[in-house]
C-alpha cells in the first residue's frame, strides 16, 4: 500500500515535471518555472508575459527660429518683423490658431562686446528671432515641420542646432496606456500557458500575483510623434488538480 500511494506520488511529480518541461521548449518568448511543494493548493507556476502598443503624442511643442545679421539695428528689426509676419500668415493659412503659437522677443548679440568670438563676423550685430508652435493637433503642426519649401522660398534658414529650443512632444495618456498594457501582458501570460495545461491533470487557478519587470520604449523611425511601448510582466498561477 506504501509502494503504491509513494508511486502515485512519484508519477503526478514526473507528469507535473514534463508539463513544465514540454512549455519551457515550447513557448518561445515566455519562461516558465514552478515551485513545487508538499500542498497541492501551494503550487504555482511563474509565467513572463508580454503586450505591446504603438502611442501616438497628444501635444508637440515646435520652436521656429532662424538667426539675422546686420551692422544697422533698425534695418535688422525691420527684417525680422517682415520674416516673423511672414511665418504667422503661413501657420494660420494652415490651420494654426493664434492661441497655438506665441512670439517670443528677439534676442541680440553685439559680436564686438563679445570676447569669446575668436573670428568676429563681418556683420556687428546677430538677431535671433523664435517662434513657438504648441498644439494638441500634432499631425497637422507635424506635416508643416516636415515640409521646409516655405522656409526656403523667403530666404529664411531655420536653426536646429540650439539646445533651448528643440522640437517635444508629450505622451499625456502615457501612463494609462501602461496600465493597461499590464493586464493585457498577464492575460496574454496565462492564455499561453492554459494552451500547454490542456489535456493534463493540472489546470491553471487563479493568479497569485504579478509584477512588472520591464517597460521598454522605442522610437517609431517613420513617425517621429509615435513611440512603440512594450511591458514585460512576471505573473504567478496557482495550479489546480483535476
Amino acid at each position: 500500500m506504501y509502494y503504491q500511494t509513494q508511486r502515485n506520488s512519484d508519477m503526478r511529480r514526473w507528469r507535473l515535471e514534463a508539463f513544465f518541461i514540454a512549455v519551457g521548449l515550447t513557448a518561445l518568448g515566455f519562461l516558465v518555472k514552478t515551485g513545487v511543494t508538499d500542498k497541492a493548493k501551494d503550487q504555482t507556476i511563474t509565467v513572463q508575459g508580454i503586450a505591446e502598443a504603438e502611442v501616438t503624442a497628444g501635444k508637440i511643442v515646435w520652436p521656429i527660429v532662424y538667426k539675422e545679421l546686420g551692422s544697422d539695428l533698425s534695418y535688422l528689426q525691420y527684417n525680422i518683423t517682415s520674416k516673423n509676419k511672414l511665418i504667422t500668415d503661413f501657420l494660420k493659412a494652415n490651420g494654426v490658431t493664434d492661441d497655438e503659437f506665441r512670439v517670443l522677443p528677439v534676442e541680440v548679440s553685439d559680436t564686438q562686446t563679445d570676447r569669446l568670438l575668436v573670428n568676429r563676423p563681418y556683420q556687428r550685430y546677430i538677431a535671433t528671432s523664435v517662434i513657438v508652435v504648441t498644439s494638441n493637433e500634432v499631425e497637422k503642426v507635424h506635416k508643416l515641420l516636415s515640409d521646409q519649401n516655405f522656409f526656403w522660398r523667403q530666404s529664411i534658414a531655420l536653426i536646429n542646432d540650439d539646445s533651448r529650443y528643440t522640437i517635444a512632444y508629450e505622451y499625456e495618456n502615457f501612463n494609462s496606456i501602461k496600465a493597461k498594457l499590464m493586464e493585457e501582458a498577464v492575460t496574454n501570460a496565462r492564455l499561453n500557458v492554459e494552451e500547454f495545461a490542456s489535456g493534463l491533470e493540472y489546470k491553471i487557478g487563479k493568479l497569485k500575483k504579478a509584477s512588472q519587470e520591464q517597460c521598454i520604449i522605442t522610437d517609431n523611425l517613420s513617425t517621429s510623434f509615435k513611440k512603440k511601448l512594450r511591458v514585460e510582466v512576471t505573473a504567478d498561477f496557482y495550479l489546480q488538480y483535476d
